[in-house]
């Protein structure tokens, strides 16, 4: 190995443990007794797509893994949960009024239908996220269907 190269993977590793300082500022998860899937009656199938596809993102219910602690990974995971919070949170489903759960009900049709729900980059590491075309027209229709029901209300 040639001393110049040495001299870049050194100056790489010590980069790496210097940005491990930088803290990522991970949302915490705020606990609360609402129970999205119980209160809008989500068959169990749907369930547990959300909570596999979605969740770690779109709730107060996040699971940190590994790289989550790991910089430049964490601030990565970190930017993707406020967003994903930002237009949708289904632990605070609740607090949202009737045009704002008709507004994100139409949004996780068209995210899933364009396959832009999960996001790609999430489900390279969380394979079990994927979502057959069969999963993902059944989420659709879901999501259809209790817009239905949210605009009757």
């Amino acid at each position: 190995m040639s001393k110049e190269l040495k001299i870049i993977l050194l100056a790489l590793a010590g980069i790496f443990v210097i940005i491990q300082f930088i803290p990522a500022n991970k949302p915490a998860n705020e606990p609360s007794d609402y129970d999205f899937f119980a209160s809008n009656m989500v068959p169990a199938d749907i369930e547990l797509m959300i909570r596999t596809s979605c969740f770690d993102c779109h709730s107060q219910e996040v699971k940190y893994p590994w790289y989550a602690h790991i910089a430049p990974s964490s601030w990565l995971v970190a930017r993707d949960i406020r967003h994903g919070r930002h237009h949708l949170d289904f632990s605070k489903w609740n607090d949202l009024d009737k045009r704002k759960k008709l507004d994100a009900l139409d949004e996780i049709s068209d995210e899933v239908k364009h396959g832009d729900m999960p996001m790609p980059i999430y489900t390279i590491i969380h394979t079990d996220a994927k979502l057959t075309q069969e999963q993902r027209n059944k989420l659709i229709d879901w999501a259809d269907d209790l817009a239905e029901k949210v605009f009757e209300e």
